[in-house]
């Protein structure tokens, strides 16, 4: 019944992830994980720009999932739907902030 629910989850709600309700109702006595940073500004108070800001996020996301394959997570096969680890959204921060951005509040 789990596999069904998340499979009708992953194909509905495609690549956005799963509501929260959604994820209650599949994985109801686990906590809801992380989800990383969504907006973000520069640390030197210049207008962020946009075409650099993706660039920058799919550079993150990749040494994410390389420090989470390198400690042996691989089972996290969608984070985006199931959420993200601490360690994940601590790896991709990090990288931001080395990029020259910070998480908007």
């Amino acid at each position: 019944m789990t596999r069904i629910l998340v499979m009708l989850c992953t194909l509905a709600i495609g690549t956005t992830g799963c509501s929260e309700e959604l994820q209650r109702q599949i994985l109801p006595h686990q906590a809801i994980p992380g989800t990383l940073p969504q907006t973000w500004m520069r640390i030197d108070g210049q207008p962020v720009d946009a075409a650099q800001l993706d660039v920058d996020k799919t550079v993150c996301r990749g040494a994410m999932d390389e420090a989470n394959n390198a400690a042996g997570n691989n089972a996290r096969l969608h984070p985006e739907v199931f959420g993200y680890s601490e360690g994940m959204i601590s790896v991709y921060s990090s990288c931001m902030a080395q990029n020259g951005y910070a998480a908007a509040k």
